[in-house]
């Protein structure tokens, strides 16, 4: 029997979703389970499902699928707003398992007809998309935490998106998607969006700690709104 564990409250309501946060396992294809890992949490669930329900999106993309926990949070919102389609991007290399078992609970939830997978690496698969004139609402950056990955899927992102648009960062606090959010923030004009997540510093030791208060370099998400098109001239350069 599988551990239970204590959900946060008001998880968005899908029952594959609140199984799979609670009982800490997912359902492979082939009727096997497997423990639960590198997930978005439920609390960040609970603040997309609600920020996607105040605002809804035409076209919503994430970057990382792993095994769809997000997927089901966003999906669920757009069901219930009856708008919108979900496009996830995940190579899934070596992992065809996971891939399936993603693919079986959107199925299981009953909301397949409102999901696009491309099982591509996003710096391809982004580009695609702005070819086939895809312009979403809501970005979830979520994939691979290398700068130079993180970095280049914010760039199409920002290309994507129009005013108003969202991006939303996973994992804020690494060391390297932090440094993305200090470009944005220096190079582009959003405004930072309270989604109800409190700040995290949380660290393995006290120095880091205090260096992440310093830097405010905080988790577990960051969502930022597209407040106008700016870019700098080319001869701008701000240190980020």
């Amino acid at each position: 029997m599988p551990v239970l564990h204590a959900p946060p409250r008001d998880l968005p309501p899908n029952e594959t979703l609140r199984r799979i946060l609670t009982s800490r396992t997912v359902i492979l294809a082939d009727g096997t389970s497997n423990e639960l890992h590198s997930e978005t949490s439920g609390e960040e669930c609970v603040a997309m499902y609600r920020f996607l329900k105040d605002n809804p999106p035409k076209i919503a993309i994430e970057i990382g699928m792993a095994y769809g926990v997000s997927s089901l949070a966003i999906l669920t919102a757009l069901e219930e707003n009856q708008c919108g389609q979900l496009i996830s991007i995940d190579p899934y290399f070596g992992f065809e398992q996971i891939r399936l078992s993603a693919l079986k609970a959107i199925h299981d939830s009953g909301l397949s007809e409102r999901h696009r997978h491309l099982q591509m690496v996003s710096e391809t698969a982004l580009p695609q998309l702005i070819s086939e004139g895809v312009t979403p609402d809501f970005v979830y950056i979520d994939g691979h935490h290398g700068f130079d990955h993180a970095f280049v899927d914010f760039f199409f992102a920002d290309r994507m998106i129009p005013v108003g648009g969202t991006i939303a960062f996973d994992d804020s606090q690494w060391r390297s998607v932090h440094r993305v959010i200090r470009y944005l923030r220096n190079h582009r004009h959003y405004e930072e969006l309270n989604v109800g997540l409190q700040k995290s510093f949380q660290s393995a030791n006290l120095v880091n700690n205090v260096y992440k208060r310093i830097q405010n370099r905080f988790g577990p998400s960051r969502y930022f709104r597209k407040t106008d098109d700016w870019k700098p001239p080319s001869s701008f350069y701000r240190n980020f």
